[in-house]
């Protein structure tokens, strides 16, 4: 039998959708056979922290001299937090058990910079840093559990800091140290206190609070002293 051109139009028509229904159907049946990976796996990858390290070893020298050797057994640096908002364009690096030792000599004993942060990066010399600059500048630091820090005086052991946590204003150079002690080696003084301050502008440890003092002569305690490399004693 012969088709009218209407019957034939009519029936490509038919023919082009029937081929589409069935182009999609086995599509859709092909995506429900492929198994997607848990949402968990993709959120298991992403870190909050820009950068992370696990048992950092860092260490400087200048003129194939050690001057700053750090160890922590987790470096971080976060965002920082103000009350419910993380404002990434300012950071904090904290620190779990940091060891630091800082050697000096007789012309930059005084003048130390105890605990030293580049603007935007942190630095552990001039040639040792992690660049941080492209995710904003670091502004505090942050120590739990466990601070020790070793000042060496021309490779002589002569100061060592102790204290359960630490928090570090990088931009007035202040660092408070939550139940401390400091102690000067050489002459075997050591002065304990929940709260002692590092101003690094003035270069002296200041105690506004009660502390306990041990010398080889006996114990003593007192309120609001400042204390200095030195281990020079003198009211706030």
């Amino acid at each position: 039998m012969i088709k009218t051109e209407t019957e034939i139009v009519e029936f490509k028509k038919f023919f082009f959708v029937t081929v589409i229904v069935l182009s999609l159907g086995f599509v859709v049946w092909r995506i429900d056979q492929v198994e997607m990976p848990p949402a968990s796996h993709k959120a298991e990858r992403l870190s909050p922290y820009p950068v992370k390290i696990e048992k950092l070893l860092q260490t400087a020298y200048e003129n194939n001299r050690l001057t700053v050797k750090i160890e922590a057994d987790e470096f971080k640096v976060n965002p920082r937090r103000f009350w419910i908002f993380n404002v990434k364009s300012l950071n904090e690096a904290t620190f779990s058990n940091l060891r630091l030792e800082i050697y000096l000599d007789n012309a930059t004993y005084s003048n130390a910079e105890l605990f030293s942060f580049g603007k935007g990066l942190l630095s552990f010399g001039k040639k040792n840093t992690y660049e941080l600059t492209k995710r904003g500048q670091i502004t505090r630091g942050v120590i739990k559990k466990g601070l020790t820090l070793k000042v060496y005086k021309v490779d002589t052991l002569s100061f060592v800091v102790k204290a359960k946590e630490a928090y570090i204003d990088l931009n007035t150079k202040e660092t408070k140290l939550v139940r401390a002690s400091i102690e000067n080696v050489l002459s075997k003084k050591l002065i304990k206190s929940r709260s002692v301050i590092w101003d690094g502008k003035d270069k002296v440890f200041k105690v506004p609070g009660k502390y306990i003092a041990q010398t080889p002569k006996g114990v003593a305690s007192g309120k609001g002293i400042k204390v200095d490399l030195n281990f020079a004693v003198k009211l706030l």
